[in-house]
């Protein structure tokens, strides 16, 4: 029997890292690049539906990014506001008017309004989202693995995930499969408990 409670264990603490919640879903990305000599812009790319990338991305239905507003501050505090306006999956990419290359930026801040907020992702299931869509792209939130953060963004190299955040996060399959195995587990223990305390005696 120890055996067995052993085992049983080390099977549950394997499908331990399984066990997650479907809390967010990616949907585009923000960057910082590099226009041409001496310019730079920020680019918005919506990854949903038609856009996914042939299933890269995890949503199938076409989802729309309202309102648009980038937020910059650059190193002197200085605030740059682009609105951008709305972002369907085709077109697919929306562009920043051109700035000189030689503003330091310490962030941008992304908002939008995804409609529909509730849609179908690549595994058939329906993510319900919350309808405000944000992210603050910074030195240490960006995405680049090329050279360690420093106090500003570099252009052509710093870009950010956005991601729908659920409204409810629903428990994955694996989640309801592990809870499964351990209440089983628990029982069998218990049961296995009882046993050997009555033929003890």
């Amino acid at each position: 029997m120890k055996r067995f409670s052993s085992t049983f264990v080390l099977l549950l603490l394997a499908l331990l890292p399984t066990a997650a919640l479907a809390d967010t879903a990616t949907v585009g990305d923000l960057e910082f690049n590099s226009y041409s000599t001496g310019f730079n812009d920020f680019t918005v790319n919506n990854f949903t539906g038609t856009n996914n990338l042939m299933g890269a991305f995890p949503v199938a239905d076409d989802v729309s990014f309202d309102n648009i507003v980038l937020t910059a501050t650059e190193s002197d505090s200085t605030v740059l506001t682009f609105n951008l306006g709305d972002l369907a999956p085709v077109p697919g990419t929306a562009v920043s008017p051109t700035f000189s290359s030689s503003i330091n930026f310490t962030q941008v801040v992304f908002t939008a309004t995804l409609i529909p907020s509730t849609f179908t992702l690549t595994d058939s299931t329906t993510f319900m989202a919350n309808p405000s869509l944000t992210f603050t792209l910074t030195p240490t939130t960006s995405g680049q693995t090329i050279a360690p953060p420093g106090p500003y963004l570099v252009a052509g190299q710093d870009f950010g995930v956005l991601n729908a955040v659920s409204l409810s996060p629903t428990p994955e399959p694996s989640t309801f499969i592990l809870s499964a195995f351990g209440l089983l587990g628990i029982f069998t223990m218990i049961r296995a408990r009882k046993f050997l305390y009555f033929h003890r005696s």
